[in-house]
């Protein structure tokens, strides 16, 4: 019940950051747009037993649709999986994430010229090894919440927070709260550097167990190759994310360090204005299921 409340009070700060922001005149429309992003990485996990380096990659897309002047719907869905995935569950000597998936829908109001408001709910899925056993698990989630946007000259500050729930409570936890704060600096209007940080508490089903924290950060640069050959420009980006899960693979320390190289097309305008009018929004990357415990891989 606390941590409902807190997720909560969390949401309905997102929701009422920038509600000033109705005060100021609308300077541009929102417009139908979608971004298509793909990468692949080398991942670092460290299970407090065994570490273990594989190769990974995942995906995203967004597609926005404007509903009048200023409401707009949008929806995302994200992937991920490492070379784990591929193996036999007994052949991985490491505990940790090896699939997940996810999607969400989000409702908003946004004053292009200055911020934005809005809910959003989803679901997803994820698979975990447990390490050397001839087993893995899944775990499935359900999540939502209330984010804002505000939007200075060239910079996005973009907070969300809200509740999470695991749909198979027998893996070992149950519900919980998380937050996620997100800064957008566009020195150009077609390149981005992105940093952010995303918090989650769950409660163990046993309260003997207390309860899982887990941290992520990221950070990202996007710009843009001119003139490749044969493909012309291309929209590049490198990223690192770093993940460090308190209490989780029996009740150890659950870490992974993730290096990667991607590309991310945005239809509809380039990287400013799709961020002003368009998909702008995401979701954190849960991945709850970690050894029968949890954690968030992304």
């Amino acid at each position: 019940m606390k941590k409902a409340l807190l997720a909560t009070s969390v949401a309905v700060f997102a929701f009422a950051a920038p509600a000033s922001a109705a005060d100021f005149e609308r300077e541009l429309g929102l417009i139908v747009s979608g971004v298509v992003d793909s990468w692949a990485g080398v991942q670092f996990i460290d299970d407090g037993f065994n570490d273990d380096t594989v190769f990974t990659n995942g995906g995203e897309g967004l597609l926005s649709l404007p509903l009048g002047e200023n409401m707009s719907i949008q929806t995302d869905v994200k992937y991920e999986y490492n070379t784990n995935a591929t193996d036999s569950p007994s052949d991985i000597d490491v505990f940790g994430p090896r699939f997940s998936y996810q999607f969400a829908t989000h409702g908003s109001w946004r004053d292009p010229s200055r911020g934005l408001i809005g809910a959003f709910g989803g679901m997803g899925s994820v698979d975990s090894s447990l390490g050397l056993l001839p087993a893995s698990f899944r775990q499935d989630h359900r999540f939502v919440g209330g984010e804002a946007q505000f939007y200075i000259d060239n910079i996005t500050l973009y907070g969300q927070g809200g509740y999470v729930d695991t749909a198979n409570d027998f893996f070992g936890l149950d519900d919980g709260f998380f937050a996620r704060g997100v800064v957008r600096f566009f020195p150009t209007s077609d390149s981005r550097i992105q940093l952010e940080g995303t918090y989650i508490n769950m409660d163990y089903i046993d309260p003997a167990f207390g309860d899982m924290e887990a941290f992520s950060v990221k950070a990202r640069y996007d710009f843009t190759l001119a003139g490749m050959p044969v493909i012309g420009d291309t929209p590049i980006y490198i990223g690192y994310r770093g993940t460090f899960r308190d209490n989780c693979a029996f009740q150890e320390d659950l870490d992974d360090h993730t290096v990667m190289v991607g590309t991310s097309y945005s239809f509809s305008g380039d990287r400013l204005t799709v961020d002003r009018q368009g998909a702008t929004l995401d979701t954190p990357d849960f991945a709850i299921g970690c050894n029968n415990d949890t954690g968030i891989i992304n």
